[in-house]
Order: structure tokens, then sequence, then C-alpha cells
């Protein structure tokens, strides 16, 4: 009987932990006219994050995105991610080095430097490839507070 109950709580909490995963709340203040994100998320891993991903565009939406065709001209900033295990992360082209004001969690990647920022990234399957739309929380968002716009990347 013991071990049924032990089974049971087993699978609820992990089904809580998988709907806390998908439901991850970012709460925002602003702290002398700066939008300031809630950086201390739990760890959630996210298996089909992990591996390299490289940026390929940068739209204001991402149903704006079409695969294969860019829609801006502006340099691409952020060259791309390496997402390694246990929320780690890395900086293209240095895929290798985790840097440590960076860290991740299902769903969010957080910037614990200056910014403190929470960005939200979702995968989707387009034309056979994996595409991450990855919020892009710069000065815009910052300071101007405006809506993010977003980083295309490309499952490498």
């Amino acid at each position: 009987m013991k071990l049924k109950i032990l089974a049971v709580i087993a699978v609820l909490t992990g089904f809580a932990a998988f709907a806390a995963a998908e439901e991850i709340k970012i709460n925002t203040t602003e702290v002398n006219g700066r939008l300031v994100d809630d950086i201390n998320l739990p760890f959630v891993n996210d298996p089909p994050v992990l591996g390299e991903w490289v940026s390929v565009d940068f739209v204001r939406e991402p149903g704006k995105f079409t695969p294969g065709k860019r829609g801006s001209s502006v340099d691409l900033y952020l060259k791309g991610f390496n997402f390694l295990p246990d929320g780690a992360l890395a900086l293209l082209p240095d895929a290798a080095a985790a840097l440590p004001w960076f860290a991740w969690t299902k769903g969010v990647v957080m910037h614990r430097g200056g910014d403190h920022s929470a960005s939200r990234y979702t995968i989707k399957e387009l034309n056979g490839a994996k595409y991450m739309f990855f919020e892009w929380k710069s000065g815009d968002y910052i300071i101007r507070h405006q809506k993010p716009q977003y980083y295309v990347l490309k499952k490498k």
C-alpha cells in the first residue's frame, strides 16, 4: 500500500513540475525608470533546446518570419547560443565557454548581468527545420519600455 501511495505522489509531483515549467511567470518591476525582470527562476530541463542555435533573422514578432527569406537587413548582433546541460549557456562563436551571467530554464533565458532580464523562447518546426523565437530585451525594452522584438535562431 505504501509503495502505491509513493508511486502516485511521484507521478503527481512530476506532473506538477511539468505544469510549473509550462507556466513560468516572469515578474517585472520598474526600478529607477528601468524594467527589471525576476531572474530567480527554478531550473527545469528542456532537452529539445540543448545544442547550438544560429541566428538567421530579426523580426518584430514571430509571425513575420518566413523560413529561407531574411526579413531584416540589420546586422545580427546575436550570432547564436549553445544551450548546455544544467542551465549553462554559451554565446556563438565561442560555443564551448559557458558565461556565468547567462542561464536558462525551460522557455526562458536569463541575463544575470547588468540587464536582469528574463527573455522567453519558443521552438517551432517550420519546413522540416527547428527554429527558436527569442525575445530580445535590449535597451528598447529595459529603458524605453517597448515591446521586445525577436531573434530567430535555427537549430544547427
